[in-house]
């Protein structure tokens, strides 16, 4: 396996914690990338049965053959030799194509990588939602708790109890959905990663750090290192060769043969053959010179058009990389220390008597949905970042 990295082979360790431990199984599990290195070790033999000779023919004849017997016996081969030097173009154009599929799987691979990026940014969102579902849920029962030990059964506020009895209702009923969401990413973890969907995954430690790079050294980048752009310049190169190949069409190729030959009462002689195939239909040879030339231009074309398409691409995932950088760093720095100021404020307040319980409720709100869009940002910022990586062909 070409790509495949043979650390996470044997590894007891349940995977799931960071990025890499994930990676490192899908890499070894995953079905996409099994059928991605068999078409390269296919692409790979068919080299051995390009540019070679073709078999033989054995010829067996009799002569003269009467109610008398058989006048000559002639045992002999022939074999049909391309000359020109088609040969070596036949293995060039195999070498291409087997470079084709090599760069072909690895960019499975590195398709399939940042999924697997992506996915555990979604399942490591989901663990850390279920956290604050949890903290959330705790907050209102101690609320709940200090109204009930404050009133008892008394008629006096009891609005205050019901107000506090619905929304930690409504906290526990978050957890659960929150619970289910996050079973529901490590299914979906597992099975990108080639596992079955209940199969265990370790708590993740945390979403993977982003690195800062400039724009045009991923560009810069992904010229030398994407397996597309790669992909087509195999192609581009298989073209190439098959037009030359193509434009020997006009040379004739040659079968050589020899036969022993056998009469009775004579000396047994021998008997050499030359035999070339005269390329008389030229209109032909054009038509397939022509196609030829049309599909290497074809090729070259979308060589370059992919490029330009990769270049866009990757400034576009390199922009919103950036933005959202800046807007996960404005959301922490800005926004979440204040609004968990807010949820003290309000708590010392209402337990000091000086502060209503519906303040607490909306802090409360408003620090959840400033940790929840700060989640989905973080999950945003991985997912294009990964993309980002796979346009520039590994990791950065």
């Amino acid at each position: 396996m070409l790509w495949l990295s043979p650390a996470a082979a044997g590894d007891p360790a349940v995977p799931g914690a960071t990025v890499e431990s994930v990676v490192a199984i899908a890499k070894r599990l995953n079905p996409t990338v099994a059928a991605a290195s068999l078409d390269f070790d296919a692409a790979v033999h068919k080299i051995g049965t390009a540019g070679v000779l073709a078999d033989p023919a054995l010829v067996l004849e009799a002569w003269d053959v009467n109610r008398l017997g058989v006048g000559q016996r002639r045992f002999g081969v022939e074999q049909e030799v391309k000359l020109w030097g088609k040969y070596g173009l036949e293995r060039n154009v195999a070498q291409a194509d087997a470079e084709a599929a090599k760069f072909q799987g690895r960019a499975t691979v590195i398709d399939l990588v940042a999924q697997v990026v992506a996915a555990h940014g979604e399942y490591n969102a989901a663990y850390e939602a279920v956290a604050i579902s949890l903290e959330i849920k705790r907050r209102y029962d101690e609320i709940l708790g200090l109204l009930r030990s404050r009133y008892g059964a008394t008629s006096v506020d009891q609005q205050d109890i019901i107000k506090a009895e619905i929304e930690a209702a409504t906290a526990e009923g978050d957890v659960v959905r929150r619970q289910g969401e996050q079973k529901s990413a490590a299914a979906r973890l597992n099975a990108l990663i080639g596992r079955p969907s209940l199969a265990p995954l370790a708590a993740p430690t945390g979403f993977r750090a982003v690195r800062a790079i400039g724009l045009a050294q991923v560009q810069a980048l992904a010229r030398s290192a994407n397996p597309m752009l790669a992909l087509a310049g195999a192609q581009t190169n298989s073209a190439a060769q098959t037009k030359s190949l193509t434009d020997l069409n006009y040379y004739p190729d040659v079968t050589l043969g020899a036969k022993y030959v056998q009469r009775p009462f004579v000396e047994d002689t021998g008997e050499f053959m030359a035999k070339l195939n005269v390329p008389l239909h030229y209109e032909v040879k054009d038509a397939e010179q022509r196609a030829a030339g049309a599909r290497l231009g074809a090729a070259q074309a979308r060589n370059e058009a992919l490029r330009l398409r990769i270049d866009g691409q990757i400034a576009d995932a390199w922009f919103s990389v950036d933005a959202l950088r800046k807007v996960v760093q404005i959301y922490v720095a800005r926004q979440l220390p204040p609004a968990r100021s807010s949820v003290d404020n309000a708590r010392t307040g209402f337990q000091a008597g000086s502060s209503d319980l519906s303040l607490v409720f909306e802090s409360e709100r408003r620090l959840r949905t400033v940790q929840l869009d700060l989640l989905k940002l973080k999950v945003e910022l991985q997912a294009k970042y990964a993309e980002m990586e796979r346009l520039a062909g590994g990791s950065l």
